[in-house]
């Protein structure tokens, strides 16, 4: 092949290098609770979504290790063929009464959902209103929806309610947000946007990736400001954050689900989820009811937030256990995470294109001891010692 065409690519990762936005892969090696290893050191993990510390819960494993023992590794099959089980349908039930909703359906990550669900749910004559700091997920399916797109200002409700006073439609009117904007912390006026939908007949499609098994006692953004799961909404969320398991679902009324069934394409024409993440996913929603490490999570995540106030440190209006530290430069970034890493705390930074602003990405859970949070805040004590401005 023309040498030309790889000279093109070495050119761009060259670019990406000089401005600092190269991407490596740092695999890891073992894990420990909250602990991983890599390059052969030790280090408290700050950088997980596994917010309730579920992915090694002893009933977790023991529902996957069952699951395996009767089902094997993989599922084989899409779930239109072979590849559904038991395991499937009892969790796709324990959903629907987790959340509220009549129906629901497994989709095999987050992304896949997102890129699948939305342009099933659109059409050409259709209007869709996404926040402009939505996930990439969303904004990549609603690229893929040929329904005509608004990116309202983030989480902005005079501007989502003067999109939907001054433009019709042939058909629907769709409004897609994250619940918990992953990069920031930070929550959508969900009340607020869901008393337009209703008011103004809009589906309303959230993500509530973040949101599910962390807010509303672990039920998720619906239940944390007081709503309830009504036709007009569509719920997704994710497996592979507070479940500690791996893949995605949609939750609503039946006839929007049996519509993705027969539609999504990410859905169709996918290998099914195997089993063992099904059974684990379960086993993590009846953890989740106990709500004891709903508590610890909460305390972990007060003891950092006022650790960043009282230091002063710049981060978001974050009210989750996402909790940025921004910084003015990628160097900057640079050398927190360095600092941080001085005390064996991996937190790599989060740098554009995928945010505007540098920063630092702490994750709390509930899987961090006392010791681990102790640890962190010296550290954040140094990192104010070593960069704030003289």
């Amino acid at each position: 092949m023309n040498e030309k065409i790889f000279d093109i690519f070495e050119k761009k990762l060259e670019e990406l290098k000089g401005k600092i936005l190269y991407r490596s892969i740092k695999d890891i090696e073992s894990t420990a609770k909250m602990r991983i290893t890599f390059e052969g050191k030790e280090y408290l993990n700050f950088a997980s979504n596994d917010y309730l510390g579920l992915t090694k819960h002893p009933l977790v494993v023991a529902a996957a290790k069952e699951a395996l023992e009767i089902f094997g590794v993989g599922s084989g099959a899409s779930r239109l063929l072979a590849g559904g089980t038991v395991f499937h349908r009892k969790l796709e039930e324990e959903i629907c009464k987790f959340k509220g909703a009549e129906s629901s359906l497994l989709m095999n990550s987050g992304y896949s959902a997102n890129v699948s669900l939305i342009p099933a749910l659109t059409s050409e004559d259709d209007i869709i209103l996404s926040d402009e700091l939505n996930h990439a997920s969303i904004i990549d399916g609603c690229r893929l929806s040929r329904a005509k797109k608004f990116i309202y200002r983030h989480r902005d409700i005079e501007e989502i309610e003067k999109i939907l006073k001054e433009n019709d439609c042939k058909g629907k009117k769709v409004l897609i947000t994250d619940t918990v904007f992953s990069m920031d912390g930070t929550l959508a006026p969900l009340k607020e946007i869901y008393q337009l939908c209703r008011e103004y007949d809009v589906l309303l499609y959230i993500d509530d990736a973040h949101g599910t098994g962390v807010l509303g006692q672990g039920y998720g953004a619906l239940r944390h400001f007081g709503l309830q799961s009504e036709s007009f909404v569509v719920q997704m969320g994710t497996l592979s954050k507070a479940l500690g398991s791996f893949g995605a679902f949609v939750c609503g009324k039946d006839t929007i689900i049996k519509w993705f069934i027969n539609s999504a394409r990410g859905f169709i024409f996918s290998t099914s989820l195997p089993a063992l993440l099904a059974a684990s996913a379960y086993a993590s929603l009846q953890i989740i009811k106990e709500e004891e490490l709903l508590k610890k999570l909460w305390n972990n995540t007060e003891k950092v937030k006022g650790s960043v106030e009282k230091l002063g440190l710049k981060t978001t209006e974050t009210e989750t256990p996402i909790i940025p530290l921004l910084f003015e430069s990628i160097e900057e970034a640079q050398r927190a995470s360095e600092i941080l890493k001085s005390f064996q705390i991996f937190a790599p930074i989060i740098r554009p294109p995928t945010v505007k602003t540098p920063r630092i990405r702490i994750s709390v859970s509930a899987g961090h001891t006392e010791e681990d949070i102790n640890r962190l805040l010296e550290a954040l004590i140094r990192l104010y010692q070593q960069l704030r401005p003289t």
